[in-house]
């Protein structure tokens, strides 16, 4: 019998699949930054992949070929309304392109979309999810559950389903009961958990604040989702506050989240008047996505992490254990696998027994979330009291702090649930392959020559880190940029995405009005699309990196630089005169020599435009020299340099922004936050912090807004601008 010791592993995800499903979920990074030499990792490369089909338009022929042919076999498996609600659910073509990507297994977390055409391994932490996009957590019941159990017992009991793993006893016992099915009992096994070390902090600093002041953090998810503020308890987290504050105690609370408004933050009992007073002292919210080294430079800093959430939210645990930090969380369901209360951090009663429940039908346990004044009270009080009994005993913080660090890096590594996961992996299909044909792996031209359209093993931390739900970057009035799942992506105003499947790569061949996205690894690789309305002439082509690498050679010198621009628009013109035919780089030369240089804090984009710099509004859309020259914009600036263009914004800003409304005096006034942050001060002006070295002396805000700070962070929280600062330092 042949010894299959290497297995090649594909990853179906593809960008389509971040947001229901979170993507590369943090959860399972330690699969991929620990896993054994023996085992190689597949996944497409969106942006390499979306290159190859706008370019290259024989391979692109011969995939969207195999993907048509793969959709069809799909299609003829499909035996039920709900199957067929299933696979559009996944958007069949990105299953077929998943049954094209190179490897002897699959594997699939959260909820399974196998291609079906090799063996594949399954890997959940909640068992609601498993039925996406039919049923999700908190609703309390499950509608057509024969539908369902017949639809997932075929994908669950095939041969090809080699096992499914989870790390929560009561997951794998409900999958158990709600198939009831000796096949399926056969796949189940329990696996270890644990977060990649490189998605650690490298070390784990003292609090730098006394306890006696704590810092305290809540956080909605790990994937920092701000839709689900109220089910992630952030709202019990602002009434403790309250109550907390009202005993004379002092302290900060940090929220990273959306934050919702007054009347929904009301109607669940915060106090809007006091909430109002203390968001100029003691709340801060941080509103934007952090990376996970910020969070990790935040978590390291508070002493307490609340999440007195309705659904485990494992991530977060963990991290804030390996942060230092000690988390307070309540009994939901998986809950216990992480926080021993009293231990290595506190459990909240209540929540299990107010909205977990065993459904009469399939015998499962079902949540329900609902508002529950009772239970929030209950929380509230029990927050308050557990909270207060730590910080009267000072050596009890740090008993739970010392032993939630050792829970973190023993009980929860990265290497040890890498190790056994990819070893029971290996067994299963081993054993799988002595029983099989191995002719059952999918090996085509196809694949094979699209190796180059895979990802990196360096790429792994771009993705996993990146956000999970779309975000944009920047608009510009002809376009967006959206940064998602490790890629930055442009669409034109007049082109949006507008559902799921149209973040797919292969939706605008596939998908009828799917608009045209351009992919790269950062806003810079976009080149500029989104400044103009003829953006999509920026495809990628050697003759438009020439022209690039000789403007940027010939920019010193400007009368060159106009001369040589000159003499490119006219050689194209020539050229395409002569051969009649539409220049496949569509006009590039209209585009002229155009580079976004920086986006100013009060609403400017300085733009350099062949050797000159311009400043317009950002609302106003897309450069044209035209509209500059003729007053087109409500403002301009221009010189020859960036410097100069960015001392009349910051001129201009001094005496238009909002220093008018403030009485008596024409200044606002500056205050000193805190001094020597390692070695910066933080000063607060107006509404936003900044954080300069203490070599720079004195803050003045017309130099930052001319962007003459050589260092210098600037965010709408302490926070924010600290993590900025540890960032920088590491």
């Amino acid at each position: 019998m042949t010894d299959y010791k290497n297995i090649s592993v594909a990853v179906p995800w593809s960008l389509s699949h971040y947001i229901p499903l979170n993507g590369f979920h943090p959860l399972y990074r330690a699969l991929f930054d620990s896993h054994p030499e023996n085992i190689t990792i597949n996944a497409w490369d969106n942006i390499e992949l979306s290159k190859m089909l706008r370019v290259d338009s024989e391979q692109r022929t011969e995939l969207l070929n195999a993907v048509s042919v793969q959709h069809k076999i799909l299609k003829s498996k499909i035996s039920s309304d709900l199957a067929a609600k299933y696979l559009e659910g996944y958007f069949p073509p990105n299953i077929a392109l998943t049954s094209l990507l190179s490897g002897d297994i699959e594997f699939h977390h959260t909820a399974p979309f196998p291609s079906l055409t090799r063996p594949f391994v399954f890997h959940c932490e909640s068992f609601a999810p498993l039925f996406f996009p039919f049923y999700q957590q908190g609703k309390g019941e499950f509608l057509s559950s024969e539908k369902l159990r017949s639809h997932y017992l075929r994908i669950l009991s095939d041969p090809l389903c080699l096992g499914i793993f989870s790390h929560i006893p009561e997951t794998l016992r409900d999958i158990s009961h709600f198939f009831n099915s000796p096949a399926i009992d056969a796949k189940l096994h329990p696996s270890r958990i644990g977060l990649s070390s490189q998605s650690l902090p490298k070390d784990v600093p003292e609090k730098r604040w006394p306890v006696s002041t704590p810092r305290f953090l809540f956080v909605n998810s790990a994937n920092q989702n701000p839709a689900n503020f109220f089910h992630r308890g952030g709202h019990v987290v602002l009434r403790f506050w309250r109550e907390f504050i009202a005993l004379g105690c002092q302290g900060k609370l940090y929220l990273r989240c959306a934050r919702p408004s007054d009347e929904l933050l009301s109607k669940h009992g915060v106090d809007i008047t006091f909430l109002h007073r203390e968001e100029s002292s003691s709340v801060i919210w941080i509103q934007d996505y952090l990376t996970n080294q910020e969070l990790n430079a935040l978590m390291s800093d508070v002493h307490f992490f609340l999440i007195p959430s309705a659904s485990l939210h494992s991530v977060s645990i963990m991290q804030a254990m390996a942060s230092g930090t000690v988390p307070i969380v309540s009994d939901t369901i998986g809950t216990s696998l992480y926080v021993k209360d009293g231990h290595n951090g506190i459990v909240l009663e209540g929540v299990f027994s107010a909205n977990w429940k065993k459904d009469p039908v399939t015998g499962v346990l079902v949540d329900n979330y609902h508002r529950n004044q009772a239970l929030d009270d209950s929380l509230v009080a029990q927050l308050l009291s557990r909270v207060v009994t730590v910080l009267a005993e000072p050596c009890f913080f740090y008993e739970l702090r010392k032993n939630a660090l050792f829970s973190a890096y023993n009980q929860f590594s990265g290497h040890s649930f890498s190790d056994d996961f990819w070893v029971t992996v290996q067994t299963l299909f081993t054993e799988h392959i002595s029983n099989q044909n191995r002719s059952v792996i999918i090996s085509s031209t196809t694949v094979n020559s699209l190796e180059r359209c895979l990802l990196d093993k360096n790429d792994w931390p771009r993705i996993f880190e990146s956000v999970p739900n779309p975000i944009t970057r920047i608009y510009t009035g002809y376009g967006w940029v959206t940064e998602l799942g490790g890629n930055f992506i442009h669409t034109r105003i007049e082109d949006p995405a507008r559902d799921l499947h149209e973040w797919s790569v292969l939706a605008v061949y596939c998908k009828k009005g799917a608009p045209c996205l351009n992919y790269a690894i950062s806003i810079k690789k976009l080149g500029g699309r989104f400044l103009s309305h003829t953006e999509s002439v920026y495809h990628e082509s050697h003759l438009y990196i020439i022209k690039s690498w000789v403007s940027r050679l010939l920019m010193p010198y400007s009368r060159l630089h106009r001369l040589g621009a000159r003499s490119f628009k006219i050689a194209r013109k020539v050229k395409r005169s002569l051969s009649k035919q539409v220049d496949p780089v569509q006009k590039i030369d209209d585009i002229h020599d155009i580079q976004l240089i920086k986006q100013t804090t009060s609403g400017m984009n300085v733009i350099r435009y062949f050797d000159k710099y311009y400043a317009i509004p950002q609302n106003e859309g897309a450069f044209l020299i035209e509209k500059a020259n003729s007053s087109g914009y409500s403002v301009c600036f221009f010189g020859n340099s960036a410097e100069e263009v960015l001392l009349n914004v910051a001129e201009s800003s001094l005496q238009t922004e909002s220093f008018v409304e403030m009485p008596e005096k024409n200044i606002a006034p500056l205050e000193l936050i805190e001094e020597g942050f390692y070695e910066f001060n933080i000063i607060r002006f107006i509404d936003r912090f900044y954080a300069l070295p203490q070599s720079e002396g004195n803050f003045q805000y017309n130099r930052f807004l001319s962007g003459r700070y050589d260092r210098i962070y600037c965010s709408e929280s302490v926070a924010a601008v600290k993590a900025e600062i540890t960032r920088y330092r590491k």
